[in-house]
């Protein structure tokens, strides 16, 4: 095991090496990937019937266009300090403040692992039954899967790497052909003028999509500190939340409305695409779970500094899909909806200190010398996380969004607080 361990990804607690950095092109197909889901393509769905296929690629190139600028100044962050989401967030929040944030952010990611895993058996059940008329335990579909995903997420960002470039460009092929094969009996013509039953929808459509996918645009540094540069982690940014969202949202939609089925197993199935569905299955989860995976071992790895990083990436798995096999994730989701409204306020904090602040001095040299409480970045998290959950349950918005509201929000909350409390340790000036 020894010999294997240099192998696995320790990147948690110190930043990526230069040697280690890709491309724009990479980092964005991952990003692709983890918008390339079955869900997704049942929320294209879901909208087209409400808006119709033009009001439905109006409000989804909306949301992907504002997805894809919030989140290019936390790429830009990632980027510039070659760190994790969570290793920045000890910087701003301090060493013992942050564990609480980070216990919190990894408990969220841990969840939807556990809810994608659970779905996926049940998923891989229908699909058994329907091709070779079995009916496998969906507890060991959910077993055999997640081990799969667990293994390649002990091989770190270089896997999910590897694994996006070899499996988006063939999910898109697919999906482009699944959308052809649809219209064999229709055309572009009657797709393209069919209307929703509710065009008031849009407004909660846009608002929806952000929402939704807002946990990962705050998480950027995870993933765009393996951007050889700025301009990559920009690029990434665009191809993955705007134009891979987009696509992905896009491509439920056409056969939908063409064979009047949202599920996108079972309109594969009508289309006669049962064993293609299935790869498609496998491959869209495997690329978006191993990142949920991923994402909650570095959050866990600040906190627990001392165990090697590929043993809590066994760890986060082995309790993630116990929780899919047993099915308590059927009660989870509620709580995990409720713990999203943290991330965006963290967000926020983390992005005023560095844009605005100019607390851009992330050298690991300096985390002896961080105060255990920052204060002033814990109160603003506090007052913003109660707001955020606020509009989460009100009909106040300042957007429509409330997530975006959040980040508005706790932005002005967090430079009072820095005036009453003031850095003691400055950070300015130097970047990692």
């Amino acid at each position: 095991m020894s010999e294997l361990t240099e192998y696995f990804d320790e990147s948690a607690r110190v930043p990526v090496r230069e040697d280690e950095t890709v491309s724009g092109w990479s980092v964005g197909m991952v990003i692709f990937g983890i918008c390339l889901t079955l869900p997704t393509l049942y929320a294209g769905a879901i909208t087209a019937e409400q808006l119709g296929f033009i009001g439905t690629a109006k409000a989804v190139g909306l949301a992907s266009l504002v997805l894809s600028i919030m989140s290019i100044p936390a790429a830009i962050v990632g980027a510039e300090t070659r760190l994790s989401s969570y290793l920045i967030i000890e910087f701003v929040f301090g060493r013992r403040g942050s564990d609480f944030v980070n216990a919190l952010l990894g408990l969220t990611l841990l969840g939807w692992f556990a809810v994608t895993a659970g779905f996926f058996g049940e998923t891989l059940a229908i699909a058994f039954e329907e091709m070779f008329a079995v009916s496998p335990p969906t507890w060991l579909l959910t077993l055999i899967s997640s081990v799969l995903i667990l293994i390649t997420t002990i091989f770190g960002f270089k896997a999910i790497d590897r694994l996006a470039l070899f499996a988006v460009p063939l999910l898109i092929l697919f999906l482009l052909y699944v959308s052809n094969l649809s219209l064999a009996d229709s055309s572009w013509e009657t797709v393209l003028n069919t209307e929703g039953s509710n065009p008031a929808y849009f407004s909660t459509a846009v608002s929806t999509v952000i929402g939704s996918l807002i946990v990962g645009v705050v998480l950027m540094p995870d993933l765009s500190r393996y951007a050889r540069s700025v301009k990559d982690c920009v690029s990434a940014s665009v191809l993955g939340n705007g134009v891979g969202n987009c696509f992905s949202m896009l491509m439920g939609v056409a056969p939908a409305i063409v064979t009047g089925l949202l599920e996108p197993m079972a309109y594969m199935i009508a289309l006669g695409l049962a064993g293609s569905a299935f790869v498609i299955l496998v491959f869209a989860t495997w690329t978006t779970n191993s990142v949920n995976l991923y994402s909650t071992t570095l959050a866990v790895a600040i906190i627990k500094p001392k165990i090697p990083e590929w043993k809590l990436t066994v760890a986060c798995g082995v309790i993630g899909t116990a929780l899919a096999m047993i099915g308590i994730t059927d009660y989870f989701i509620g709580f995990l909806e409720w713990l999203g409204v943290i991330v965006p306020p963290v967000a926020s904090i983390y992005l005023t200190d560095y844009f605005v602040l100019k607390q851009k001095n992330y050298s690991l040299t300096l985390q002896d010398s961080l105060p255990d409480y920052d204060r002033a970045a814990i109160l603003a998290w506090m007052i913003g996380t109660a707001i955020s959950a606020f509009t989460f349950v009100s009909e106040f918005s300042l957007s429509t969004i409330p997530t975006l509201d959040a980040l508005l929000i706790t932005a002005p909350i967090y430079l009072i607080c820095r005036r009453l409390w003031p850095v003691k340790l400055q950070r300015s000036g130097v970047v990692n």
